[in-house]
């Protein structure tokens, strides 16, 4: 059986061999992701989002009911807090609303949807417009979701805390999938299949436009790019883009134009002006990039380059103005930063907003190094540079055949053993589950749970935890029972005061 693996492995090409390694690790990492999440717990803004609709959960066990409860929800938080419309909506829904056994889909539904929607963007890019080898086209989506999912500012807040990850990591996943259906609708010749394809993006846009301020102002910039690029090269088809960049924006307005962010704005002391935060973006985008271009980035470049040089040395279309493309890429970046420095001026970002303005840049990065590579391929192609030093040329290439995977592999492994545990998502889900840290947060959340839910008193008092792995929420409780989030958790449990001891 061993020997049959074996033959089969050696089978397969340099590029076939990379594929199957990268996702085999790929898949063997979630693994502990998956473990880790069954022992997330609601926290925070999970219980004041969810609270009404969890209210009328107990008392009516009907969904319909709910539904009508969210929107009233999303309709009181549109006046008095936010206007993120659809990510409210969503919010008021999670998954404890109904059983706090369901909350461990957090974890499940956000990998899945990040995972998906990049497959997804990268099938369609490399099929219908550039066409690269499958093996090649899975490499590079594997590097971009490896980094995406485990190089981030706050794993827990990406993936594990519902509240933070429906408004970020879910939102940014759709923008991801909105882009690769435009893309494909546009390559369709069925007029159905067009049609479809639109009107499901101007769903998508519209919803979008409703979620957190990063990938709502995104969107339409995305958008009105693609269509830029269609025209430049003369395809009217890109006309289109109008319909959900209509949308797009429509849901932006609803969003931008809410009672409540003026509330909201008011607690901020740094705001900026518009044109301050467009200015200070391209600062912040410089040193952001340069934080964000790790060793991890740096590695995935290397492995992919020789394979990718390869493929697109062989491609037809020519890549030409590889700066201005750089150029526009670094502009996408900096818009990433406009709408926290508009909000919030020079205050530190949050985590979470972090979180997706990295998997973006990670998917920029990957995708002006097809470009980039693309363009020295044909330098190299035009000048005819490989006839200079044939045998030199021809040895480099069987050393490189010979010893490449291997080295790769083996200073990736090394990579990984010296990396800071806490820095790596997976590394750092390990160290819990092998600690029993994990284990020790969830019967202690469960205990907290029992304690509030007891009957027959209306005031409680519960400890705080003992341990907390860094991937799962601290469920921040106060001492004060006026105090947020302790009024929020002591209705949803049915109480009047809550109160924090510190046992700990």
């Amino acid at each position: 059986m061993i020997n049959q693996m074996m033959q089969k492995f050696r089978s397969l090409s340099l590029n076939g061999r990379l594929c199957l390694i990268m996702s085999i690790i790929f898949i063997f990492s979630l693994i502990p992701l998956l473990h880790i999440g069954l022992y997330a717990h609601a926290a925070g803004d999970d219980y004041a989002y969810g609270l009404a609709a969890h209210l009328c959960w107990k008392e009516t066990h009907s969904l319909p009911a709910v539904i009508q409860t969210v929107f009233e929800n999303t309709k009181s938080y549109y006046q008095t807090w936010q206007g993120t419309w659809s990510s409210i909506f969503l919010m008021s829904l999670q998954p404890s609303v109904f059983s706090e056994r369901l909350y461990c889909l957090t974890a499940p539904l956000m990998l899945s949807m990040l995972i998906g929607s990049h497959f997804m963007f990268f099938h369609v890019l490399f099929t219908r417009y550039l066409r690269l080898a499958r093996s090649l086209r899975i490499n590079l989506t594997l590097a971009v979701l490896f980094l995406s999912i485990q190089i981030l500012a706050s794993g827990k807040s990406a993936f594990f805390w519902y509240n933070g990850a429906i408004h970020y990591v879910f939102m940014h996943s759709c923008m991801i999938f909105l882009i690769g259906l435009l893309l494909l609708s546009l390559r369709l010749r069925s007029k159905s299949g067009v049609s479809l394809g639109i009107f499901f993006s101007c769903v998508l846009a519209f919803i979008i436009g409703g979620s957190n301020y990063v990938t709502a102002l995104l969107t339409p910039v995305l958008i009105v790019f693609l269509c830029f690029l269609f025209l430049l090269f003369q395809d009217r088809k890109g006309l289109l883009c109008l319909l959900p960049l209509f949308f797009a924006l429509a849901g932006l307005g609803i969003n931008v134009l809410a009672p409540g962010n003026a509330i909201r704005m008011s607690t901020q002391i740094d705001s900026m002006n518009p044109v301050e935060a467009v200015y200070y973006s391209f600062l912040y985008a410089i040193e952001g990039m340069g934080a964000w271009t790790t060793v991890y980035l740096i590695f995935f470049a290397l492995l992919l380059f020789p394979f990718l040089f390869a493929a697109l040395y062989r491609v037809t279309f020519d890549f030409p103005l590889p700066g201005l493309v750089s150029g526009f890429s670094f502009c996408f970046v900096a818009a990433s930063y406009t709408p926290s420095l508009y909000s919030m001026g020079h205050v530190i970002i949050f985590d979470r907003t972090l979180n997706i303005m990295r998997m973006f840049y990670y998917l920029l990065f990957f995708l002006n190094l097809v470009y980039l590579t693309g363009w020295l391929a044909k330098l190299c192609q035009r000048y005819d540079f490989f006839a200079y030093f044939p045998e030199l040329f021809k040895r480099l290439k069987e050393h490189f055949v010979r010893s490449f995977t291997l080295t790769m592999v083996a200073f990736f492994l090394c990579l990984l053993l010296f990396s800071n545990k806490d820095k790596v998502t997976t590394l750092s889900a390990v160290h819990s589950l092998w600690k029993g840290d994990a284990r020790s947060y969830h019967e202690e959340s469960l205990n907290r749970i029992t304690l509030i839910s007891v009957e027959g008193t209306d005031e409680v008092w519960v400890p705080n935890f003992s341990v907390c792995p860094p991937l799962l929420d601290p469920q921040w409780l106060s001492t004060n029972p006026d105090e947020y989030p302790n009024p929020s958790v002591a209705k949803w449990f049915g109480k009047t005061t809550l109160h924090l001891s510190n046992v700990y």
